[in-house]
């Protein structure tokens, strides 16, 4: 059956959201089969959760009982119960860093509802700055793996898009495209056609190899990043676990949150007993 061919007249809006939606599943389908490999290669034991019938993502519960759907949970075999989370992210420009950022940080609610999980990464890809990562880390406790920039997607693009335009095509720049897309009706039937030639997933592969350099000045693509990222995740549990961190959150009736954290168990008590039953100490804590 033949793909519907974008043109002109039909406007920019449904072509540019064609372009990017191929881009992200692109990305989404080379990032979870590099981790199906790795697991089967390196943790064995360990598998993605499979959707229930009928259904194409994961749905796990947040804590206050509504539900989240994920791309990529990883699970001990023979169990449910999630050990790991990865969200895989597509981002055009930087008009919608804080939505998708806070779809993300929604895998921190997902955590608190269940015991068994370790951590959770978002494997990114695009228009992704320094800052989110930090907000994703500190906000979540959720580990950033940048695996290519938008420069760097559209730089394997150009070369075919050159390919099925010819003399008639243009360059696409990173810096206009975070603005709006040049020609997207060209750009959604090239990519259109990358799929239908089965080569799309060539290009999405070559994603996962440009080199980042880190914080102590080491080279490492985006492939080694993401294992490194599953090998922090999946690291054995120690044989005598400690609390690192208590946060103590008091709802009170009134709609006030009274929330604190502490390292000291001691705190944590005198914390509980300044509040518990001290009407006269909520109220000096909570009034303007």
């Amino acid at each position: 059956m033949a793909r519907k061919q974008f043109r002109p007249e039909d406007g920019s809006t449904s072509a540019s959201s064609k372009f990017g939606q191929m881009i992200g599943e692109a990305f989404e389908k080379v990032v979870i089969a590099l981790i199906v490999d790795y697991l089967e290669k390196a943790y064995p034991d360990c598998e993605i959760l499979e959707p229930s019938e009928g259904a194409q993502l994961v749905t796990l519960k947040m804590l206050g009982g509504s539900s989240r759907q994920l791309d990529t949970v990883i699970t001990m075999r023979e169990s449910d119960a999630p050990v790991a989370l990865l969200e895989t992210k597509w981002l055009k420009d930087a008009r919608h860093h804080n939505d998708k950022g806070a779809w993300i940080l929604q895998l921190r609610e997902v955590k608190k509802r269940y015991a068994t999980i370790r951590g959770a990464a978002a494997v990114l890809a695009g228009y992704w700055t320094e800052g989110v990562g930090i907000v994703l880390m500190s906000e979540g406790g959720i580990k950033m793996v940048l695996v290519a920039t938008d420069e760097e997607i559209y730089s394997t693009i150009q070369p075919r898009l050159d390919e099925f335009l010819g003399e008639n095509s243009f360059v696409l720049n990173a810096e206009q495209a975070r603005k709006r897309y040049p020609r997207p009706w060209d750009l959604a039937n090239c990519i259109i056609w990358l799929e239908d030639e089965n080569e799309l997933g060539n290009v999405a592969e070559s994603w996962l190899h440009f080199e980042k350099q880190e914080k102590d000045g080491k080279l490492s693509t985006g492939e080694e990043l993401i294992k490194r990222a599953i090998d922090e995740l999946l690291s054995p549990l120690p044989e005598a676990p400690q609390i690192r961190q208590f946060k103590i959150s008091l709802e009170i009736d009134t709609g006030n949150v009274i929330y604190q954290e502490f390292v000291d168990v001691e705190e944590v008590a005198d914390f509980v007993h300044t509040y518990y039953r001290n009407p006269e100490k909520i109220l000096e804590r909570i009034s303007p």
